[in-house]
Formats: structure tokens, C-alpha cells, sequence
């Protein structure tokens, strides 16, 4: 999964200036509200699945060192619209507007191979491309492959990104076992690190959740 930082304050000066260029720009700019340049929100829409998907993988879930049975294991494929501009402005969002990619993700079928395998079959081409808005038809993409598994205590979050499953590698994520009998606070999950040495060796030892993709014949 990608764990690149963004400087916080570089984000912010870059919203403020795109903000104040477009509140510029707005049509209704300096305008008291009223009801008719009111902010008006993009309505949420609802994708609909691709009766016939050809591109498939086939994921294999595999845990090494579980200190315990897990209590339940989930997993999804996660989709952007690519294209934003297929997306009207949404001024409920901003001062003067922004274009927000729709998101939607698909739960996946997981078959229970033993207690530490999994498997999965994804469809990179799950959902229908459609014009929502008028504006053109929007193009779905595969963002990432993201499992949710939990122990009795803590909720545990692993994933493996769309460039890393297409080039069909295997993604490992690293654990500390005892996270497992109780939950770190303030922490609501825990996500997995990619490196085997981010944890030092005096706070435990490690379990880990290893995520291995291969495209399958259309």
C-alpha cells in the first residue's frame, strides 16, 4: 500500500489558493446566499455492476504467526472515477466548488481455504462506465484490493494497490501480535506496515497478512 507523506501545510496552501481562485471565478461571487445560488451538493450516485466482467484476478489471502483464529475476515475492491471532469462542481463542498471523483467499492466473496488462507476472485472491470451527470461518461478504475480482519479486540486493515496487482506481485503486511489480544489506543484499526523492521524488536514479535495476486484467463 502506498505510506508516501504529504506536507500538511503544503496541502493546505495549495486549498487555499485553488479555494480562493475558484470563489473568484463562481458565478455568484460576493452574492449574498439566496435561494437561488444556494450551495448545491452532486447527488450520490449508485454504479451499476458489469453483467459480464473480463478482467479477473485471483487473490490469495495468507496469514503467518496468528497468535489466534481471527473472528471475522472482509474484503473489497475499491473504485475512483478517474475522470473528474465528468463530475459537476459540488459548491456544498467548497466556497467555489469542487469537483470530488465518486468512489465505490464491491464486496468481494472470500472462500475460506483454512484457517489462515483465503481466496478471492476480483473483477477489475466490475462496474459499468456511465454518463451521471450530463457531463460525459464516467470511466471507473480499480484503486485498491483492501482486507478487514478482527480478532476479538482490534480491528486490523491490509491492502494491496492496483499497480501491485496488475503487475501480479504479492504485498506482506506486517502486525505486532500483541495488538491482537488489545486494541492500541487512541487507535480505532491498524493498518499494516510493509516493512518487516518499522517495528522494533522490543515491543514483540510480528504476524503478518501476505496478499498475492494472479490475473486469470478471460
Amino acid at each position: 500500500m502506498d505510506r508516501r507523506h504529504t506536507s500538511m501545510a503544503a496541502l493546505m496552501m495549495l486549498a487555499t489558493m485553488t479555494t480562493s481562485c475558484q470563489s473568484a471565478n463562481a458565478p455568484d461571487a460576493g452574492k449574498p446566499p439566496t435561494a437561488a445560488n444556494a450551495p448545491v451538493a452532486v447527488p450520490d450516485i449508485r454504479p451499476t455492476p458489469n453483467p459480464a466482467p473480463k478482467q479477473t484476478y485471483l487473490l490469495t489471502l495468507r496469514f503467518a504467526g496468528l497468535p489466534a483464529a481471527l473472528t471475522e475476515i472482509a474484503a473489497t475492491a475499491d473504485f475512483e472515477v478517474e475522470n473528474r471532469e465528468c463530475v459537476p462542481y459540488d459548491f456544498a463542498r467548497a466556497a467555489g466548488g469542487v469537483r470530488l471523483p465518486p468512489r465505490h467499492s464491491v464486496t468481494l466473496d472470500l472462500r475460506k481455504v483454512d484457517d489462515t488462507i483465503w481466496t478471492a476472485e476480483l473483477h477489475e472491470d466490475a462496474l459499468n462506465d456511465e454518463d451521471y451527470f450530463g457531463l460525459g461518461v464516467c470511466r471507473w478504475a480499480l484503486n485498491t484490493a483492501t482486507v478487514h480482519f478482527h480478532s476479538a479486540a482490534t480491528h486490523f486493515v491490509g491492502g494491496i494497490a492496483a499497480d501491485r496487482l496488475a503487475a501480479e506481485a504479492e504485498v506482506t503486511d506486517h502486525y505486532l501480535v500483541r495488538d491482537f489480544a488489545q486494541k492500541p489506543a487512541p487507535m480505532d484499526v491498524v493498518f499494516g506496515e510493509e516493512s518487516p523492521d518499522f517495528y522494533q524488536s522490543s515491543v514483540g514479535p510480528q504476524f503478518t497478512l501476505t496478499i498475492a495476486a494472479r490475473r486469470e484467463a478471460p
